[in-house]
This record gives C-alpha cells, sequence and structure tokens, in this order.
C-alpha cells in the first residue's frame, strides 16, 4: 500500500468520526442502565383534554335525608340520660326519661274514664234487670246504655293518649321515656339531666343518623360558579385522614351567596363506608373541569426537576433509558401538562425516576 492510499484511507476515517460526532451532538443516543434487574414503575404519556383542578374548602354534615330528630312530646324534668354524643343506638332503646306532671294528668284521666265506664256498666247492667221485671222503662234502659257508650268511648280515647305517650294501663308512676326511633349514631344531643323540659321547645333533644351516607358542604367562590355544574364528581380530603380520598357527586348548588363569606354553597352526596366521615370534619374538595384544548399528560411522579428545567425518564426499550427536558405547560395533582420530545403511548418511569436520572448524569 502506498503513502498516497494510506493518507486516503486516514482523511476518510476522521471525516466519518467528524459526522458520528455532529450526529451524537445533536440527538444523544439511549443510555442503557446498570441494574439488570429493574423494577421501575412506568406509566403511559397519553393525549388528553386539559383538565383545570378547582380546590374547595367544606365540612362534613350528615345526611338530612337520613336523619331522625327526636322532639318531646311532654315536658317534664329530665331524670336520667342513657345516650352519649357519638353513640351508636338501635330503634326503641332509651335515650332518656323525664318525670313529668304531663304523665300524671294522663294517668288520672284514664282512671277517671275506668271509673266512669265501670259505673256506668253497673248502672246499665242494674237498669236491664229491672227492665226485664218490668220496674224500668224503656227510655231508663236507653238512657242508661247511652252513658255507657259515652264512658265507653272516653275510656277509649283515653287509651289511645296513653298508648301515645307509651304508658300502660296498669302503670301509675307518671315517667316519660324517649326512645330512638330508628337504629344509628347521635350526631347531636341537646338534653341534660335535671333539665326542665317543655313540648313547645323548637330545639330537637337528640338528631340520629345512620351515617351510611353523608354530605359534604363545600364554598364555591364567585371566580368558580361557572365551572361547577350538578352531578360533576368532586374528590374529598380530609385531615384526619389525608392518604385516602373519598369520592362524591354534587347533588346540589345554592342560588344565593352569603351576605359575609361571599362564597355560595354546594352539597356533594357520598358514601361513608365504615363510617370514617364525621359531622363537622373540615375537608378538601378537588374538582376536575375538562377544557377543549388538547395537551400530553404525564403522571405527575414522572417529572423531574433539576438545574431550572424539567425532565422525564422515557423508556426505550427493557432495562434502556433515555432522559427527556420537557416543559411543564399545567399541572394537577392528577397530570402534568407536558410539551417536549414525547408522543402519545410512550412510557416514562414514574417510580424510581429521580434515581434514574442520577444515573444517566453520570
Amino acid at each position: 500500500m502506498n503513502s498516497l492510499s494510506i493518507k486516503f484511507q486516514f482523511i476518510l476515517s476522521a471525516f466519518l468520526c467528524m459526522v458520528l460526532w455532529n450526529c451524537s451532538s445533536k440527538k444523544p443516543l439511549p443510555v442503557e442502565t446498570k441494574d439488570e434487574d429493574s423494577a421501575y414503575r412506568i406509566d403511559t404519556v397519553q393525549l388528553r383534554n386539559y383538565e383545570q383542578e378547582l380546590q374547595f374548602t367544606g365540612r362534613v354534615t350528615f345526611d338530612e335525608k337520613q336523619v331522625d330528630k327526636v322532639f318531646p312530646i311532654a315536658s317534664g324534668t329530665v331524670l336520667e340520660v342513657n345516650a352519649e354524643l357519638g353513640n351508636f343506638v338501635t330503634k326503641g332503646q332509651v335515650l332518656a326519661t323525664l318525670q313529668s306532671s304531663d304523665i300524671s294528668n294522663y294517668q288520672k284521666d284514664f282512671s277517671n274514664a275506668k271509673s266512669n265506664y265501670d259505673l256506668a256498666k253497673r248502672n246499665a247492667d242494674n237498669t236491664q234487670q229491672l227492665y226485664d221485671s218490668k220496674f224500668s222503662s224503656e227510655s231508663d234502659l236507653i238512657a242508661t246504655k247511652k252513658q255507657l257508650e259515652i264512658a265507653g268511648a272516653e275510656v277509649d280515647r283515653s287509651s289511645q293518649v296513653m298508648k301515645i305517650y307509651g304508658q300502660t294501663k296498669s302503670g301509675n308512676t307518671p315517667i316519660f321515656t324517649i326512645k330512638a326511633p330508628q337504629s344509628g349514631y347521635i350526631v347531636e344531643r341537646k338534653v341534660n339531666p335535671n333539665v326542665q323540659i317543655r313540648p313547645d321547645n323548637g330545639d330537637a333533644l337528640f338528631t340520629i343518623s345512620n351515617l351510611t351516607d353523608v354530605w359534604v358542604l363545600i364554598n364555591i367562590y364567585e371566580s368558580d360558579i361557572a365551572s361547577v355544574k350538578l352531578g360533576q364528581q368532586v374528590n374529598i380530603q380530609t385531615v384526619a385522614y389525608p392518604d385516602k380520598v373519598f369520592t362524591g357527586t354534587i347533588s346540589n348548588i345554592g342560588q344565593v351567596l352569603d351576605n359575609d363569606s361571599k362564597v355560595l354553597k354546594a352539597r356533594i352526596v357520598l358514601q361513608n363506608p365504615g363510617g370514617l366521615l364525621k359531622p363537622d370534619m373540615f375537608c378538601t374538595a378537588k374538582l376536575h373541569v375538562q377544557k377543549q384544548d388538547k395537551l400530553l399528560a404525564v403522571n405527575p411522579k414522572g417529572v423531574i426537576f433539576n438545574n431550572e428545567h424539567y425532565f422525564v425518564i422515557k423508556q426505550i426499550s427493557t432495562n434502556k433509558y433515555e432522559k427527556v427536558p420537557i416543559d411543564v405547560l399545567k399541572a394537577t395533582s392528577r397530570f402534568s401538562y407536558v410539551k417536549g420530545a414525547l408522543q402519545p403511548g410512550d412510557h416514562i418511569v414514574t417510580e424510581g425516576a429521580l434515581l434514574l436520572f442520577n444515573e444517566l448524569n453520570q
């Protein structure tokens, strides 16, 4: 091989090296990870409508459609209260007892009615015997039977009153017993021993709810009213269970703004498995509203921020990855909407992304 041929081959090799270097500088080649037994979690890039995330504050309350309010129907002095706030009670369970002058009067009325009936019955029987013996007129018999009928009606009326107040015909103790009309939890209690109770009291002594479903009342500011619609699904989180998300549906939207806070109230109905949600718990509600714009969406767990730039780790093949710079256009708790060298259907790493990113930078 002459010197001219050797020189030509050298120039050709140098040219090829320059071409390869220029190509690699324009687009970095995928890097193969050192971890052959990779257990990184992968998610898929999606092209979807942008979701605006609205967040509201609210509180849990009982379902007014599944609640019983226990009002007093007799006056008196509370002797004993057998149910505490938060207790689960069964239908017919005694909640409280009252010593009541009303019950004493009803018992007296029944006793008098029974005595009058017994007297009318004896008079009617005696008159019947006299009439059969021709010693009494028919008009006397008719009059005594009418008196017996009136006395019997009075006994029936008095007996029904006693039944309404839970009294037996043989009872003579003026005690009124307040019982649970249904099974559930005591969510409100406004009675204590030695308190005087009047039947015209406007407050319920007890409020009972089964708490299988609850309501969440949220506060909507004027700027968000147009985005909130009936039937939308809302994610609820509470301070008590920060890692648990409850899902409910908007069932009612108020029509009047609160004068002081200038917010509109909306009601969310959601199931309450295990009774975890308690009335008056503070909570936050997140509502996702879809917009018309379609953007690339990735799992927020896969987005890495480093040196004022955002990146994701894209999976090329099994155990082969590359880092891809992106611009985060918008972000919610469910998706980060991005722009970059990604396509719908691409796979990005979520759990373990930072570890891979550091490895690729080495």
